[in-house]
């Protein structure tokens, strides 16, 4: 009885058996109810030879070209049918031989990243968990700079000669902008289309110096705290501002003028007169004036000092005038007793 089963075992087996294929063969056929087939093949002119493994439902792997023939290991997914290697519809990635990874490229619009994370919407997505995390970029670069970020415009058609075609914030050596040669510097700057210069708005000194201006000719902006209109000046403020100190640097003009023996110091009948007319004392400007172009905090000092100056030589003609008056009072009252 043994016997028996045991050689019904070996029927059966022998039945289920698939002949092998022996020998070399460019194609390897497993029977299934689909095409599933392992494909090797030489293409020197496009770069996809060596091992594919090929079905109706994917692609598995594959093994394309040596480096010298821009060596490309690809994922692809393909339906039932030939792959179409004109075009590369059915490549999801490639990594070539310098370890370039290259993610859909410009095959369609997906194509996303998530690192930690399931990908999102956004090209990459990182999920940094509930530690603290860093996206840390590293180079030694050269004696010129260490690394850039770039922000680029990928159609420049449209864009005027004047404005910028990419921003980039670079870690450099050089000071390319910030002309400070002690350390590394952090630049923020803009390349304007067909080479028109550059626009060199924010610079980050090795120590620690906030600049909002740049060399190499480079186009500065101003600064607009509470507002989008600066109105062309360097820092535009629509708000309280607070300073422990402000120190505002004039140019010339200080009015100790006043008391050279060559000012002329209008009478105060003249003065007096201004006022009457005008509402307000000469060289200073008008309320109307002040509400609607505000004041020059240097300028307005050097007006205040003049004006104190002044009011100093009024008192001190003032004063000789009531000296004498003194004088000839007391000279009076000695002739009366």
């Amino acid at each position: 009885m043994f016997r028996q089963v045991y050689c019904f075992i070996i029927l059966t087996i022998g039945a289920f058996q698939v002949k092998a294929q022996v020998g070399t063969y460019s194609t390897i056929n497993f029977p299934n109810n689909y095409t599933n087939t392992i494909t090797s093949a030489l293409y020197t002119s496009n770069f996809r030879s060596g091992f594919i493994y090929q079905s109706n439902g994917s692609i598995n792997y594959g093994l394309t070209g040596v480096k010298s023939h821009n060596f490309r290991f690809r994922w692809l997914a393909h339906d039932n049918g030939g792959i179409d290697y004109s075009t590369d519809t059915d490549q999801l990635m490639f990594l070539d031989g310098y370890g370039n990874l290259n993610l859909k490229g410009n095959l369609t619009a997906n194509g996303n990243i998530g690192i930690g994370a399931v990908p999102t919407s956004d090209k990459v997505t990182i999920d940094m968990g509930s530690t603290r995390g860093v996206v840390n970029m590293v180079s030694d670069g050269d004696n010129a700079a260490y690394l850039d970020l770039k922000f680029s415009v990928k159609n420049t058609a449209s864009i005027a000669a004047d404005k910028p075609i990419f921003w980039e914030a670079s870690l450099r050596k050089d000071g390319y902008f910030s002309a400070d040669l002690t350390g590394p510097t952090l630049e923020f700057y803009a390349v304007k289309k067909n080479g028109a210069g550059y626009y060199a708005p924010l610079l980050f000194k090795s120590n620690g110096d906030v600049i909002l201006a740049g060399a190499r000719s480079a186009t500065n902006g101003n600064v607009g705290i509470g507002t989008t209109d600066t109105r062309g000046y360097k820092l535009a403020v629509n708000g309280d501002a607070i300073f422990t100190k402000i120190k505002v640097k004039t140019y010339g003009g200080w009015p100790d003028y006043v008391f050279s023996d060559e000012y002329h110091l209008p009478p105060l009948s003249e003065v007096a007169a201004y006022v009457k007319e005008h509402k307000h004392l000469p060289d200073m400007p008008a309320a109307e004036e002040v509400e609607k172009e505000g004041i020059d905090v240097a300028e307005m000092n050097k007006l205040l000092l003049k004006k104190m100056e002044e009011m100093m030589l009024y008192m001190f003609k003032q004063q000789e005038e009531i000296s004498k008056l003194k004088e000839q009072n007391e000279w009076l009252l000695k002739k009366c007793q």
